[in-house]
């Protein structure tokens, strides 16, 4: 039973008697391979060869932009099983005169293989990282049972002696959504700990997605996804796929700041019930407002330099006030079709008649066209008024000037700025919030507050000063 990627990384290195179906872009014939993950979780395939050995590899000019469809396919010997190396991209070669032979370096994209294609498969594990779960007590028990059985051999006399034991972790949230389960663990092994989601379903990669953005987006941190096993009623793997980790480029040095509380008693409790109301609130949101887009670019604004991170977190917010608006309102200024239509008529006329070339006649009537859409600032205002929370002078200010780096202008004040980013990012996860009906309160990340629970805001309320 593997429950841990890195016996599944094990269980491949040790395969005795691997054939070589096709080495692609690797220097070949290859006499041994080792992949391992770094710690930037990428896939790494460490190669030899003999030192007169060849590559069909591609040269690609620098610069291409291109998708890499470089696979490697492994078959063991002594059953039907492949493993199929997806993305391969040799980085480095060294050759040994001594031991004459060459060292291949590649970057993986994932490792697949079915191990057991004939058995049925009933649960699924996704092994992910960052979620930086440890620093919570979970609400919810792991049960470890320990087997040690001594035996004692004196002559042909045999002796054996099995004691059990039992041990309870907290380590897990428990969720529920509609017809399946899924459990957020952590687990610790040999002094490593390990992060999984456990499915007693099997979904699809998409659905599996969704469900990982929510979560991260509760915890306040994204979950780096790392592939999935597959087993049997009886815990027998069937199947399995690794893949090269995204960390947005600065995901582990993020602080986990959850939008809201996630426990009545303590802050650093994570309850299950209030998380899997949570979960359940945004997944039900999820389609209709394009979380996934949303939660894209809302990882890439936490992760970037200030700067940028203001009109980043500025176009979540524009994005998700132009979904709301679109299905439940509008963003017009004139809202009647019968007034606009005859205004539009009056103005393409008056145009017509104007004494000037054909082309700026057009570029005049599609300012038209544009007009009659109402400014980002009221936009926003007419937001907050239909989902009745408080747009405050303060954050009111924030987002006016949330495009200044936008425009090449300088920003005077780089403190004041900074903190300014920390209101958009508040004010989107409000917007979440409310729009999801998945809390009636949000944490203040922009005044200073307890040192463990910043401030604990109703919904309604905004960011003041002071």
């Amino acid at each position: 039973m593997y429950l841990l990627e890195s016996e599944i990384i094990e269980y491949i290195n040790n395969q005795h008697g691997m054939e070589v179906i096709n080495a692609d872009a690797l220097y070949n014939p290859l006499k041994s391979i080792n992949i391992k993950r770094d710690s930037n979780l990428k896939i790494i395939l460490e190669t030899t060869s003999p030192l007169n050995s060849k590559t069909e590899a591609v040269t690609i000019p620098a610069g291409t932009v291109y998708v890499n469809k470089n696979e490697v396919i492994l078959k063991d010997k002594f059953s039907k099983r492949l493993f199929i190396l997806s993305g391969v991209t040799p980085y480095a070669s060294t050759l040994s005169v001594t031991n004459k032979l060459r060292t291949e370096l590649s970057y993986l994209d994932s490792i697949k293989s079915t191990l057991e294609s004939l058995l049925e498969e009933k649960y699924l594990i996704e092994f992910v990282s960052n979620m930086d779960i440890k620093n919570f007590i979970l609400s919810d028990k792991i049960l470890i049972n320990k087997s040690t059985t001594e035996r004692i051999s004196i002559d042909k006399i045999n002796f054996s002696d099995t004691s059990n034991s039992e041990l309870n972790s907290w380590g897990c949230i428990s969720n529920k959504i509609d017809d399946f389960s899924l459990y957020i663990c952590s687990y610790t092994h040999n002094n490593q700990n390990y992060q999984y989601i456990l499915y007693n379903k099997l979904l699809l990669e998409e659905e599996r997605r969704k469900i990982r953005n929510c979560i991260s987006f509760i915890l306040g941190k994204p979950i780096l996804y790392l592939g999935y096993s597959t087993y049997t009623e009886d815990s027998k793997m069937v199947s399995f796929e690794l893949r090269s980790g995204y960390d947005y480029k600065g995901a582990f040095d993020l602080d986990a700041l959850p939008p809201t509380i996630l426990s009545s008693n303590m802050s650093n409790m994570i309850n299950s019930d209030i998380f899997n109301k949570l979960l359940i609130s945004l997944y039900n949101n999820y389609d209709k407002y394009d979380f996934q887009h949303l939660f894209w670019m809302y990882w890439h604004a936490s992760t970037s330099h200030f700067y940028s991170a203001s009109v980043q977190f500025g176009g979540c917010i524009e994005s998700l006030q132009n979904s709301y608006l679109e299905k439940n309102s509008n963003s017009k200024i004139i809202e009647s079709t019968e007034i606009w239509k005859s205004f539009r008529e009056n103005n393409m006329n008056l145009i017509d008649e104007l004494c000037i070339d054909n082309k700026e006649k057009e570029l005049l009537k599609n300012k038209i066209n544009n007009i009659n859409i109402l400014p980002q600032q009221k936009q926003l205002e007419k937001l907050f008024e239909l989902l009745k929370i408080e747009l405050t002078e303060l954050e009111s200010k924030t987002w006016k000037q949330r495009n200044i780096p936008a425009h090449g202008n300088k920003i005077e004040n780089n403190l004041e700025y900074i903190r300014g980013v920390k209101i958009l990012r508040t004010l989107f996860n409000r917007l979440i919030l409310k729009i999801s009906n998945a809390s009636e309160y949000y944490y203040d990340y922009y005044s200073l507050g307890d040192e463990k629970s910043y401030n604990l805001r109703l919904l309604e309320d905004g960011i003041k000063n002071g």
